[in-house]
This record gives C-alpha cells, sequence and structure tokens, in this order.
C-alpha cells in the first residue's frame, strides 16, 4: 500500500486518518480544520498541522500512560485540548505525582513498567472506559481492553474512511513481534504479560480491523497474519518457560454434564453455566479468566483497583447456542467471584440475584470496604432471596442459604441437574488431601476462614447444619475441581469444624467470640469522599458476644479541622444481640491543601471499660 509522505513528518494513511513520526506514533483523525490525536508524543506534531489544514486539536486520546507517549500533553492543553486517558490508568496521568512519592525503591519486587510514568500531573478531562465509546464528530472510537504491554492499555477501533482501524498502542508490532520484550515482566521473572497479550490480541482479532496502528514501528496491514503470528510465537514460550500455565491461553468452557458448564481449574476463581432446554443461560459467578488477573501480589500499584477483562462469552453463544443469560447468582461477596457481574448487567442486560445478606456489600462497596475482597463497582441487584428460600429458573428449581464461612457475606446454592444434587459452594468448603498410596489420594472436605472476613466462631456451625441438611452429591467450589460429596463427606466435614472450633476456643481468652471477632464493631461508611462543610453520618455496628448483657458507649474521634455535629451515642446489647450508634461530624470549610484520606476512629466503653479507637473509617475532603 502506498502512502503519500509530507515532508517526512507526516504520512497520509486515508482521506481523515495521518500518521506523524515522534517518540511514538502520532495519530491524527481530521475533521474539517479540527483534529484529534491518538498519543501525543513530545507535543511537536502542533508544529506542522498546518501542512494538513488543522487548525486545532480537539483532545489527546492515550492509549496507555508511558512517558513517550504523553510528555509533550502540557503543550496540547495550552492550545486548548482535552486529554482523554485509560479508566485504569487514570492515577498515572493526574495522580502521577503522588505515585512517584510512594512508589517503593528498595526490596521492590515489581517488575511493571510503571517507571515509564511521566513526572508532573496531567489534568484529565475525559475517561475511557472498558468497552464503552469516545465520540468525537461522527467518530465512534470503541475502547477495547488491550491489557499486555501495560495493566492498563487499551486499542481505539473506529471505522474511518470505508476501512476499520485499530489503534493498538503498544500492544503488538508488525511481523508478529513485542515493542519491548521485558514489558511482559509484571512481577519479578514471571513474563504474565505473555498471557495478558494473548488475551488482547484474541480479542482484537474478533474485531477484524483491515489496518492496525502501534504506537512504535511500521503500520501493520496485515492484522490477522501479525495476530496468528503473534499468538504462535507467545504460546511456544509460555510451553517453554512456564507450561502449567498454557492452558490459560485456551479459554474453553468445559462440560461437567449436558447442561452445567465451567471455565476449569485455571479460571481464577470458578464461574459455572447452567444451560436452559431454552438456550437460557444461568450464572454463578463470573470472575476473572485466570489468576494472575488479581495482582494481589507484588505486582500491584497502591493507587490501583482491580481490571475485569470479558472472557468465554464467544464461545458460549457460537458453540453452546446460548441465545440470552438470564440471570447471575454471585456465591459470595469477593471480587475474584463478583468482578464481571458488572460487564454482564452494563452490556448484556444480565440480573444479578443474591441473598440479602450479601446485597448491602455489592450495592455499595466503598461503604463496606472495611470488609476484604471488595470489588470497586457497585453492583445492582434485581432480586433478593431470604435465607432458605426456594425459587425457580426455567426448568430447574432452586434453594439458597445463608451460610457464612470463609466470610460472613456467603451464600450456598443447590440445585439438581441433569438428575445429580449440585451444591456451589464458593469458597466454603474444599477437599484437603491428608493420604496418599500409590495412585489414590484420600481427601477430606474442609472449611475454610479468614478472621478479617467478618469471622465468628458460631459461623461454622450454620455450616455444618446446612451441608447435613441439603446432603448433595456433587460440590461446585469456588477453586479447583469440582467433587463428590455424600454423608460420610458430611460427616468428616462437620468433625474437622468442631475440632477447629476446639482448638480456637482452647486459643482464646474467654469469652472466645469476643477474642476471635475482628469486627464486633464496625464504623459505616468505611470510605466516604465529602463536599466542604456538608455533613457526614456515620453508624457504629456493634455486636455482644459476651455472656451476658452490655452497655456500649461510643465517642467520635475526627482529624482537627472536622467539627463534631453529634459525636457519641450508647446502646445496651442482650447476649449475642447487635445494635447500631449514629454520629455526625462535618467537614472543614476550608481544607488545607494536601488533605487526601484522614482517619476517623470510634472510641468504645463496654460496660464503662475503655476499649480504645477500636473502629476506623477514612473521610476525605472534596474541593467545591
Amino acid at each position: 500500500m502506498r502512502r503519500h509522505t509530507m515532508a517526512d513528518n507526516f504520512t497520509k494513511i486515508t482521506e481523515h486518518l495521518y500518521k506523524f513520526c515522534d517518540t511514538c506514533n502520532v495519530y491524527i483523525i481530521k475533521d474539517g480544520d479540527r483534529g484529534i490525536l491518538i498519543d501525543a508524543g513530545s507535543g511537536k506534531v502542533l508544529d506542522y498541522l498546518d501542512k494538513i489544514g488543522i487548525s486545532h486539536i480537539d483532545w489527546v486520546v492515550h492509549t496507555h500512560h508511558h512517558r513517550d507517549q504523553c510528555w509533550g500533553d502540557d503543550k496540547l492543553i495550552e492550545k486548548g485540548a482535552g486529554i482523554a486517558v485509560p479508566e485504569y490508568e487514570r492515577y498515572l496521568f493526574e495522580e502521577v505525582e503522588e505515585f512517584w512519592n510512594h512508589r517503593r525503591i528498595y526490596d521492590n519486587y515489581n517488575d511493571r513498567n510503571t517507571f515509564f510514568s511521566i513526572g508532573k500531573n496531567i489534568p484529565v478531562k475525559a475517561i475511557l472506559q472498558d468497552y464503552e465509546a469516545f465520540t468525537w464528530h461522527n467518530y465512534k472510537l470503541e475502547i477495547v481492553p488491550a491489557k499486555g504491554h501495560t495493566m492498563g492499555s487499551i486499542a481505539l477501533v473506529a471505522e474511518i474512511d470505508g476501512k476499520k482501524i485499530a489503534f493498538t498502542g503498544d500492544l503488538i508490532y508488525e511481523g508478529g513481534k513485542l515493542y519491548q520484550l521485558h514489558a511482559m515482566e509484571y512481577s519479578y521473572g514471571d513474563m504474565i504479560g505473555l498471557l495478558f497479550t494473548h488475551q488482547s490480541i484474541r480479542k482484537l482479532a474478533f474485531k477484524a480491523p483491515n489496518l492496525c496502528l502501534p504506537s512504535h514501528g511500521p503500520i501493520i496491514e496485515k492484522p490477522g497474519l501479525c495476530i496468528k503470528q503473534l499468538k504462535h510465537r507467545i504460546r511456544r514460550l509460555v510451553r517453554l518457560t512456564c507450561p502449567e500455565k498454557e492452558e490459560c491461553l485456551n479459554e474453553h468452557l468445559y462440560s461437567i454434564s449436558n447442561h452445567l458448564l465451567w471455565g476449569g481449574a485455571l479460571t481464577c476463581s470458578n464461574f459455572y453455566v447452567i444451560k436452559s432446554d431454552s438456550g437460557k443461560a444461568l450464572f454463578i459467578d463470573y470472575g476473572h479468566v485466570f489468576g494472575e488477573h488479581m495482582h494481589v501480589g507484588s505486582d500491584r500499584e497502591d493507587q490501583e483497583v482491580m481490571r475485569f477483562v470479558a472472557h468465554h462469552l464467544e464461545e458460549l453463544f457460537a458453540e453452546y447456542g446460548i441465545k440470552k443469560i438470564n440471570a447471575v447468582i454471585p456465591s459470595h461477596v469477593h471480587d475474584d467471584h463478583t468482578c464481571g457481574i458488572p460487564y454482564l448487567q452494563k452490556h448484556l442486560g444480565v440480573e444479578c440475584w443474591t441473598i440479602k445478606q450479601m446485597a448491602p456489600i455489592l450495592e455499595n462497596p466503598a461503604r463496606w470496604s472495611s470488609t476484604p475482597c471488595c470489588y470497586h463497582e457497585p453492583i445492582r441487584i434485581d432480586r433478593r432471596f431470604s435465607d432458605g428460600e426456594e425459587f425457580t429458573w426455567e426448568e430447574y428449581r432452586f434453594r439458597i442459604y445463608h451460610v457464612p464461612g470463609q466470610t460472613e457475606f456467603h451464600s450456598v446454592i443447590v440445585t439438581t441437574i441433569d438428575n445429580t444434587k449440585i451444591a456451589f459452594t464458593g469458597d466454603n468448603i474444599f477437599e484437603y488431601p491428608v493420604a496418599t498410596w500409590g495412585s489414590h489420594t484420600e481427601a477430606d472436605p474442609i472449611q475454610t476462614q479468614v478472621f478479617r472476613n467478618s469471622f465468628q466462631l458460631s459461623m461454622h456451625k450454620k455450616c455444618k447444619e446446612v451441608m447435613n441438611k441439603i446432603l448433595p452429591e456433587r460440590i461446585c467450589p469456588g477453586h479447583g475441581e469440582t467433587f463428590y460429596f455424600d454423608k460420610l463427606k458430611a460427616e468428616e466435614y462437620s468433625d474437622y469444624i468442631d475440632q477447629k472450633e476446639t482448638l480456637f476456643r482452647e486459643l482464646s481468652p474467654e469469652p472466645a467470640e469476643q477474642y476471635s471477632d475482628l469486627f464486633w464493631a464496625r464504623l459505616l461508611p468505611y470510605q466516604s469522599v465529602v463536599k466542604s462543610g456538608e455533613e457526614q453520618e456515620f453508624t457504629l455496628l456493634v455486636r455482644n458476644n459476651f455472656g451476658k448483657a452490655k452497655e456500649f458507649r461510643a465517642e467520635l474521634l475526627a482529624p482537627k479541622e472536622w467539627k463534631i455535629v453529634k459525636g457519641s451515642g450508647r446502646i445496651r446489647l442482650s447476649s449475642g444481640s447487635s445494635g447500631e450508634i449514629i454520629m455526625t461530624i462535618k467537614a472543614p470549610t476550608n481544607p488545607a491543601n494536601g488533605i487526601f484520606r484522614q482517619l476517623v476512629t470510634a472510641e468504645i466503653h463496654i460496660d464503662s471499660i475503655p476499649q480504645g479507637p477500636v473502629a476506623e473509617a477514612l473521610v476525605q475532603v472534596k474541593r467545591p
């Protein structure tokens, strides 16, 4: 394909699309005498715009945060351009000074190339949300996740002059190559960027672009071939260096029975698909495609939130005859099981059904984020169930139970599929190998617990009662392989719970319920952003774990700039009961410079015995 070169600065790709060579490739979409840039490089493009008849740049639309892409943004801003950035890299533009101020230097095993961030905050005017679109004049740029070269990278796909164009950042390089191989390291020496890149180029191939316009190197004129070459090379390298991860490249659904599918044991957290004879589907959980998307280790940046990338859906619709996904039922509130639900709701119209004890956390994660593993996006709850409630979907009859186990906010869903009684047990029950003879391994069922997940000693009694009551034939857990269950397994499970509770009690002072309960006092909302001069109400939830009635008295301790409106309260609770105390503070009218999060605590007395400032919350002033 021959293209007209203009004074060695611009290459005309189509009638309204140009390439400018700088520290990165800068692409210009033109409409009349106005234009937008895909990435900015040094900003040198401003000196040459008159050559192509452009007098004003409206937007700079970034594919990722690296400074070779954005170090000229300030020049564009001075000329009136707005800056649009990927949502998961926003903090590396407008809060990058804070990033550098807190970046770990020594004992650092984070190999991600966030070190190639700019040094000065860049004001952001628009956020580019995954799977949404950025519209300018008659051009609609589809925002496609392109995780790989960086965690938050995007590609932009648009119809320009009759061609489908993909602006791919540094996801892929001409000839089926990677622009920077070292960018594939996220944690120390792990190369998991290969898995992300493979997933991203696989999704890009479904878009069938006519051209890929990368941030570096020549235009990719045969995207299909280039993607095929890169996929093949990535697979070979994964097979050589981490063969246990090769299955992550496949993204296949597996049949448990005729009407029950799952994503396989290498999905980050199991999700299950129940098929109806009418071609509809119901999901149990929907998390990440594989565990590396969690970023819970050294490769996590402090200002980051978890990013979900859709998976398995093309296969579900194309190969299994599914016409519609009606609903998703999360087994529990944790992000690795729920992070895909907002995507299903926004883009496929899927409803979310849940036990009522889980609904507040899913609907308002910021309020409840003292609980570990909360996903940051609120989830709309379309149907709430009571504990033990029976309901039907298509030809199936279900029963759902509130079963607090690994977390207080947990359920178990029971139904019969293809003549087998199935229990979807989330992260409550797993099999643990206890002995091996030759090729045979004996495994006993265990009950998990995490103390910060609002563990209370009485919770696992409910787990034991429910599992003995329902006696499923097969367990579909939240992680790992499914396994069979029977009365003997239920007895082993019950015995495990009894033994563990006994040991917990032996290790704890009396009352053991109090000294094993981290959240006997909880302050809500845990996170709040308040306008200057506005009031913020807090609810202190308290549990009486003592064997007799107790009085709980609380006083709210706020930062010195804040005004106490209603700063204390008391409540008398009978043994085993819960209650709440309401207190209020007011944000300062003129907050000091540099106020970010500030700590609010509640000092608590139990029958006049001081417990100290036990419960905490975080407040932040939003300037007018």
